[in-house]
């Protein structure tokens, strides 16, 4: 959806079928033993008769910047990231501190490969 030559809103149809599936990662250089091992969940989901779908969202932000007149959306936007997509405010993204593992229960497993 386009409103005065700017885009407030954004969507299309998903593929659903998984030969359709495999021919798009044909194009990117995959091969189908590559996309049944790296995307089998979803290529086997696929198999079963997704039914066809797809959806829009609007932009929000988009709409924020032309009601204020911004020039760019970076204007309205409550945490601009720059463009290798790190937030410089948050520091993001960044390794996790050991601090926030723990607050996480999480802990990080380090696997060396062979080679």
């Amino acid at each position: 959806m386009v409103c005065n030559g700017f885009e407030i809103a954004s969507g299309g149809i998903r593929n659903h079928l998984p030969e359709t599936m495999v021919k798009a990662f044909e194009i990117v250089g995959l091969d189908r033993k590559t996309v049944e091992e790296r995307f089998g969940g979803l290529y086997r989901a696929f198999q079963y008769g997704a039914p066809p779908h797809g959806g829009m969202a609007a932009g929000i932000d988009r709409i924020v910047m032309l009601l204020v007149g911004a020039k760019n959306l970076r204007e309205v936007t409550m945490f601009p990231m720059n463009q290798q997509a790190y937030d410089l405010l948050m520091n993001a993204p960044s390794e996790a501190t050991p601090q926030q593992l723990r607050e996480l229960s999480l802990r990080v497993a380090v696997v060396k490969k062979e080679g």
